[in-house]
């Protein structure tokens, strides 16, 4: 699990790398490779990602070694992708000793020190008695040495990687300048949106490449809602709010949508909003993210807003039936529903509407014209 998650983090971090260079190349996960990066020209650089929880020494007749060079020499010998507009990477938390094959491919070696290497790699192929990876050693083996040069010259190795751990610190880096008070933050919810992303790849075959645009798209997003004075704005569904259900035709907020004669799908709404909301302030609260008194300013507010209205509908058209009154009232809770009165930087129809029916729920709005009379000796101090 930790290498899979490793695959995700370091596909994360080179994206956000990539961004700085070719901000319109994509990512592609077990597709061409364990990660792929392509290019608006035919160019592609592909990555195997090892991780060791206990950091192992990468010799040269190690079966990483040789399962990631038969992989490799798989799509060179179809033609899947041209050598010479293919780069190869090898990233591991493992470490190539000094001398090694492996140490000497890693990035800015000399032509001199990649042909040792393929010297050493011709030995290791011809000596070692590993049966696993006999069949990739002997592949490797066929290879002219024009062909396996070749191929060698485009392989880099970057042993003594940052961990799975150490990489959302280095995720944290690229990230800073976008909320460098809430950084850690920034980090944990673009990864949260990557792993959604990811695994639609991974299941999509209409989308099996991700656009680095889009990762640069959400950074961006994520650093707005994480400035200075903002308030971050969860998923709805990553809050884990209920839904509705027959127990809540029990809550004082529901009874009033029906006593106006909501419809179904709307109380549905209503009820929806009025946990969600619940949900994100608690969250805020839980965060430390809100000023003194900042959520008892917005109900406040609400409710100034809701008591405009209530009394101008009134005096414009008062209603006399029930019938009027409890269409005065659907139009009114239709009304809060719609409204997108700002808490800070955060406008979402959501919050507004969920927080309406908070104050319904302690009947400090209605929407029955006679919701006080009705409900007055029903009110309850506790929230869900």
């Amino acid at each position: 699990m930790a290498g899979y998650l490793f695959q995700c983090r370091v596909a994360l971090l080179r994206g956000l790398q990539m961004a700085k260079k070719k901000p319109n190349g994509h990512i592609s996960i077990e597709r061409f490779d364990d990660i792929a990066f392509e290019d608006a020209d035919p160019s592609v650089c592909l990555l195997q990602a090892k991780h060791s929880v206990v950091p192992k020494s990468l010799a040269d007749g190690s079966e990483d070694v040789w399962k990631t060079i038969g992989i490799w020499l798989d799509y060179v010998s179809e033609d899947t992708l041209a050598l010479s507009s293919t780069r190869f990477g090898l990233i591991t938390t493992s470490c190539a000793p000094d001398g090694s094959a492996m140490a000497l491919l890693r990035p800015g070696t000399s032509a001199s020190e990649r042909r040792r290497s393929l010297s050493i790699l011709r030995d290791v192929a011809q000596s070692s008695a590993n049966e696993r990876t006999a069949p990739e050693r002997s592949v490797f083996q066929a290879l002219t040495d024009t062909q396996a040069t070749a191929f060698l010259n485009q392989i880099d190795v970057l042993d003594h990687h940052s961990n799975l751990v150490d990489v959302m610190a280095e995720i944290e880096g690229e990230l800073v300048l976008l909320a460098p008070s809430r950084v850690s933050r920034a980090a944990s919810d673009l990864e949260g949106w990557w792993l959604g992303v990811v695994a639609v790849s991974l299941t999509d075959e209409t989308s099996p490449s991700i656009p680095v645009q889009h990762i640069i798209s959400k950074a961006n997003e994520i650093g707005r809602s994480l400035g200075e004075d903002a308030l971050p704005l969860d998923d709805p569904q990553a809050l884990g709010a209920k839904d509705y259900s027959p127990d809540d035709e029990a809550a004082l907020f529901v009874r009033q949508m029906r006593a106006v004669n909501l419809s179904d799908s709307l109380v549905r709404r209503g009820t929806r909003d009025y946990y969600r909301a619940f949900a994100q302030r608690s969250k805020w609260a839980r965060d430390k993210l809100l000023l003194d008194a900042e959520i008892g300013r917005y109900d406040a507010k609400l409710q100034d807003t809701w008591e405009r209205k209530f009394d101008a509908d009134l005096a414009v058209e008062p209603p006399e039936t029930p019938t009027d009154k409890q269409t005065f009232g659907r139009r009114l809770c239709v009304w809060s529903v719609q409204q997108s009165i700002p808490l800070r930087n955060i406008v979402e129809a959501w919050i507004t509407s969920g927080s309406f029916q908070g104050l319904a729920e302690h009947l400090r709005v209605g929407w029955h014209p006679d919701f006080r009379s009705i409900f007055g000796q029903d009110v309850s101090d506790d929230s869900p």
